[in-house]
């Protein structure tokens, strides 16, 4: 959304993320073979607003940031209408995606690989 100039996100853009990069994940599932735990809960090592995530993407890309707030009445007016006019197939992953996108999904802090180094590294490999 950055590089068209334009970030979405869903009500004020507070809701809180942290996102966590594949190779510290697939630290904690190696470490995981060992454990008895069914369920492991695990995230980034930062914890960032909707608006922060948006506004690393723009500075990655040294644009200045345009982030389009949409009001959550049109999520949960999306949602309703999905429900109606598509298949599970559809609305199931739909559902999930503009779910998450409304609520704090946070876990414990965890690695080293920050969302600023991973859209950094996304902009060098398509130059």
């Amino acid at each position: 959304m950055a590089q068209k100039g334009r970030a979405y996100v869903f009500g004020n853009g507070e809701w809180k993320a942290n996102p966590i990069h594949g190779a510290d994940l697939a630290a904690v599932c190696v470490d995981a073979i060992e454990k008895s735990e069914q369920e492991i809960k695990v995230g980034g090592p930062e914890t960032l607003t909707h608006n922060e995530i948006a506004k690393i993407a723009f500075q990655t890309l040294a644009k200045y940031p345009q982030i389009i707030h949409i009001p959550d009445w049109a999520r949960v007016t999306i949602l309703k209408l999905v429900r109606i006019f598509t298949g599970s197939k559809v609305y199931g992953p739909l559902e999930f995606f503009l779910t998450v996108m409304a609520m704090d999904m946070i876990a414990p802090e965890y690695g080293k690989h920050t969302l600023h180094e991973y859209f950094a590294g996304l902009k060098d490999s398509s130059a």
